[in-house]
């Protein structure tokens, strides 16, 4: 589990004690026990089936089992990761029987989970019910896949222009799995169409019809939800066509693969108080050198005279933009990957960050609500670390699988459909800040000088330009124990018992017995410890068997030519809709959800 700060809790059969760890993993590999323990154990409640005996191990029943942790440990080596408030994050679980170990592939899973839902949504209404929904599928109409190692496949879409819609929810159609590298959706702009007629495939590794990213998949991302007030808009007055690019990867050449990956829309007339946009940012001067243990690309800069167009121009007012999400784009090589948003001359906390980048597993990351406010003067700065390990050339920017990209693909909302990237261009000390299509067209020195008096392009920020950094402040909402600070013998292998120290109670873990193996399941958040005897009727309040996992996946990016579009390295595929008009009158009932 990489990356992961791992609460343990098992059953000792001999002892017939349950006992809990704090456990960190920097890799794939048996985690490490934290140096500094914060996981604490605070009930067990077993539920037995009849005809089992009722231990923990049995075949059928259930155990619900409570843990406590701090929302933030302060862990001073860097062992933990802060549960933070109003903002969703991953939580991945794994279970097994016998001694403390490998899971295997199938006993593991993830979601996408806010375990602290702020005070006023918690104090809210019930949200309203959904209105009627209508799928659309825009798919690639089963494409032979070339023997080529890397293909960029296009198809059109026409959306429905009758009225304007807003997208509730999208999720990928994933059909010929090792062979899609990734996919994305392009908007024309509105009252603009592509050459190519809708339906039919087309190259474009080198030139996009449509232009403006609007949505994408990567492996590790599922169907995402729309924020409660606003979404991605189509139709009248708005955007018309999409094009659908998909990145094949066929590095054995073989023959006779079909694809019809794609996308389903879930829409409505119904719209929300505000569109929604993406705003593209992140780095094109990437040189890894080969062998490389750590590279890192220079401070790309997306400067405070662009997105003071950008706010001003989305209608906002003084209360500036709300940022939802950020989607980090790289390839194979990347490691990690962080976005700082500066305020005046003060650093305020990052967007968002990727501290173990994975290209297999890439998920959107919330924004959290410290810097979720997009106002004049602001400016945010993205860079990207990679490894050259195994490379014996300098791996630079490009489109293929073997090269790097370095994007952030943010959604923001309320949209200003007129400037859609915001990349910093070293050679001409400029950023772009304009949408793709203007910015193709920048290919001579005079292009750029007009693009400047125009402002399609605005100066960087001078070389003398500081602020000041970050310094996070940690405040600990409980003590702790170090590894040698317990009842036990810390010699011996496995979780280890905790004893109860008090504090806010970060989460409860749900462990369901199926057959015999214990499910751990991150289940709700407590803020305070709760009486004694609510903690040994926990059974009658929160029902195992009624408990899904909620999958709630992320957002993707975008592509090349001129000054634009930036390309995702992985593929987007649209066709035209099958399953178009079907309408849903219970919200998403019967639909699939589609699992990462």
């Amino acid at each position: 589990m990489l990356g992961a700060d791992l609460a343990v809790a098992a059953h000792d059969s001999a002892t017939s004690q349950w006992m809990a760890s704090d456990y960190w993993s920097a890799g794939f590999s048996f985690p490490t026990r934290d140096t500094q323990q914060d996981v604490t154990l605070v009930s067990v409640a077993r539920h037995s089936t009849a005809g089992s005996g009722g231990g923990a191990t049995d075949d059928g029943g259930s155990t619900l089992v409570a843990l406590r942790r701090p929302l933030e440990s302060c862990d001073p080596n860097g062992q933990d990761r802060p549960v933070l408030n109003d903002t969703r994050q991953t939580v991945v679980f794994a279970f097994g029987r016998g001694a403390f170990g490998y899971h295997g592939t199938a006993n593991r899973g993830q979601a996408e989970v806010n375990l602290v839902p702020s005070a006023t949504a918690a104090a809210a209404a019930p949200a309203p019910a959904l209105p009627a929904l209508t799928v659309l599928d825009m798919r690639m109409p089963n494409f032979t896949v070339p023997a080529a190692p890397t293909t960029y496949e296009c198809v059109n879409v026409e959306l429905p222009s009758d009225a304007k819609y807003h997208i509730y929810r999208f999720e990928p159609i994933i059909d010929n799995t090792p062979f899609v590298h990734h996919f994305v959706a392009y908007a024309c702009a509105p009252g603009a169409a592509p050459s190519t007629a809708p339906g039919v495939p087309y190259s474009c590794g080198d030139y996009m019809e449509c232009e403006e990213f609007y949505m994408g998949w990567a492996p590790g991302v599922g169907a995402i939800d729309a924020p409660p007030s606003a979404a991605l808009a189509f139709g009248q007055g708005s955007i018309r066509y999409l094009s659908l690019q998909v990145h094949y990867t066929n590095l054995n050449g073989a023959q006779g693969q079909v694809d019809s990956s794609g996308f389903r829309l879930l829409y409505s007339p119904t719209l929300k108080k505000f569109d929604m946009g993406v705003l593209t940012i992140g780095s094109y001067d990437i040189a890894v050198p080969p062998g490389a243990t750590s590279y890192t690309t220079a401070p790309n800069v997306c400067p405070s005279a662009c997105l003071g167009k950008l706010v001003a121009g989305s209608g906002a007012g003084a209360e500036g933009l709300t940022l939802v999400e950020s989607f980090y784009h790289m390839h194979q090589l990347g490691r990690s990957m962080i976005t700082k948003h500066v305020r005046g001359n003060v650093e305020l906390p990052p967007l968002g960050r990727r501290d173990y980048f994975q290209f297999d597993y890439q998920a959107a990351v919330d924004i959290p609500p410290a810097t979720r406010t997009l106002l004049p003067g602001d400016t945010l700065i993205t860079t990207c670390t990679y490894t050259g390990a195994g490379r014996s050339n300098v791996t630079k920017f490009g489109l293929a699988s073997y090269e790097e990209m370095c994007f952030n693909f943010l959604n923001y909302y309320p949209y200003n459909p007129n400037i859609t990237h915001c990349v910093g261009v070293a050679e001409i000390n400029m950023a772009t800040c304009a949408t793709g299509a203007l910015l193709d067209k920048i290919r001579t020195e005079a292009d750029v000088q007009k693009a400047a008096d125009t402002e399609e392009l605005v100066p960087l920020p001078p070389n003398d330009w500081s602020y000041k950094p970050y310094q996070p402040t940690c405040k600990r909402t409980a003590p702790y124990q170090t590894a040698d600070d317990d009842d036990d013998d810390d010699s011996s292998y496995g979780p280890h018992h905790r004893r109860n120290v008090g504090g806010a109670v970060a989460a409860i873990l749900i462990i369901t017995v199926l057959g015999g193996v214990a499910v751990f399941v991150v289940f709700r958040v407590m803020r305070k410890r709760r009486q004694a005897e609510e903690e040994q009727h926990l059974f009658e309040k929160y029902n195992p068997s009624s408990i899904s996992l909620p999958v709630v996946p992320a957002v993707g990016p975008a592509q090349p030519g001129g000054l634009g579009t930036p390309g995702f390295g992985a593929g987007a595929g649209p066709s035209t809709s099958a399953g178009a008009g079907t309408t849903y009158n219970n919200g998403y009932q019967g639909l699939s959800s589609i699992a990462v």
